[in-house]
């Protein structure tokens, strides 16, 4: 589903970087016959859309069987393919330089809201984006987006992740 910060290129750009290109790859035999190859751009808003929902499916169940692990890089992990999902249907609305900003912004706002720590995402974000990431130009939305994803999530109620599972 994810192997950490080494694949996050591949969440950002919508798999157009290669999974067996990352620090965690898997070779081309072992991810061929996904239902959505890992090593293969999305091919439609849909495959995008499944992806992300089963991702969040699968930390809703990891978190209510109390499995060890974190929930930050899982949660950038199923926001991403979810931006790229709405990306891919305003596609022809939207210049391709928004879809990088657009996707980090999700991925902050997602797990800002949830573990309600918008600097350590903003943080986490910059210092495990690839080179060519621009971040003179994603830092300002991401950090905007980590705040709103708080304060939408307070909103909603007070309690955090950490507070529920105590």
């Amino acid at each position: 589903m994810f192997w950490g910060e080494g694949s996050l290129q591949c969440a950002i750009d919508g798999q157009k970087t290669p999974f067996t290109k990352t620090k965690h790859g898997l070779s081309r035999i072992l991810t061929s016959g996904a239902i959505v190859d890992p090593s293969v751009p999305f091919q439609s808003a849909w495959a995008a859309a499944q992806v992300g929902c089963v991702k969040l499916l699968a930390i809703a169940l990891a978190c209510a069987g109390k499995f060890p692990g974190g929930i930050i890089f899982p949660l950038f992990y199923a926001s991403a393919p979810l931006a790229h999902s709405v990306l891919m249907l305003l596609d022809s609305y939207l210049p391709e330089s928004v879809s990088p900003v657009a996707i980090m912004a999700l991925m902050a706002s997602t797990q800002a809201s949830v573990t309600r720590t918008p600097l350590a995402t903003v943080f986490m974000l910059a210092l495990s984006s690839s080179a060519g990431t621009e971040l003179s130009k994603m830092l300002p939305s991401v950090i905007l987006s980590s705040y709103i994803g708080v304060w939408a999530s307070r909103y909603i109620t007070e309690e955090s992740y950490f507070s529920y599972s105590k």
